[in-house]
């Protein structure tokens, strides 16, 4: 659901310009902010999972991935889906890279090649079938269900992370957090993509 999110609201920036009466540059940060904010955990995410423990982030990540998703599908206004959708961002930024990082550390050495071929093929998928079923949502029923599908999805992925995965522990020997690093990496990205999108009205030259 993760990735399916990449690419699963681009055909949907039309009617969202038509009902919130919201033009394509604001439109675009619909898309962009969930990548940039993808981005700007990523690098968190090993160090609070060593710091906490796999389980407890991975799961605390469904959920906030599950309710930026139900924020998505609620939002009023262009300002406030765009809020949503960092919201969303933060949460799936960090179930991709700890769910591979748990598999490793769970799966046996002589099934780890079966068992990452399996885990790439929805990784290759989704993001094919995000426009094709953005597409159908759009057309058939509401752009909102884009976002709310996820939602049964992450109460059962929930459900059954609670009983089935284990508590691994957290690491003893955990670094110092490069807070600064990190903030300033996050403005970075927002910088470059808002100065290229902006490109396209002003130019390079400004």
């Amino acid at each position: 659901m993760v990735m399916l999110d990449n690419t699963v609201v681009n055909v949907a920036l039309p009617q969202l310009g038509q009902v919130f009466g919201a033009e394509l540059s604001l439109l675009q940060w619909v898309i962009s902010a969930y990548f940039l904010a993808q981005a700007a955990v990523i690098p968190l995410s090993g160090w609070m999972s060593d710091r906490f423990g796999s389980k407890r982030i991975y799961l605390i990540s469904l959920v906030l991935f599950s309710l930026g998703s139900a924020l998505c599908g609620l939002a009023t206004s262009a300002q406030t889906l765009i809020a949503a959708r960092v919201v969303q961002g933060l949460g799936g930024g960090m179930l991709m890279p700890i769910g591979m990082a748990m598999l490793f550390r769970l799966t046996p050495p002589q099934r780890r090649g079966a068992i990452f071929a399996l885990f790439g093929i929805p990784i290759m998928v989704a993001p094919a079938l995000g426009p094709v079923l953005g597409g159908y949502l759009v057309e058939f029923a509401s752009w909102r269900y884009i976002f709310w599908l996820n939602v049964p999805v992450g109460a059962v992925a929930l459900v059954m992370g609670l009983r089935a995965l284990p508590a691994l522990p957290a690491s003893r020997a955990v670094g110092a957090l490069d807070s600064l690093g990190i903030v300033l990496a996050a403005l970075a990205f927002a910088s470059l993509s808002f100065g290229i999108s902006e490109s396209t009205h002003y130019g390079w030259t400004g």
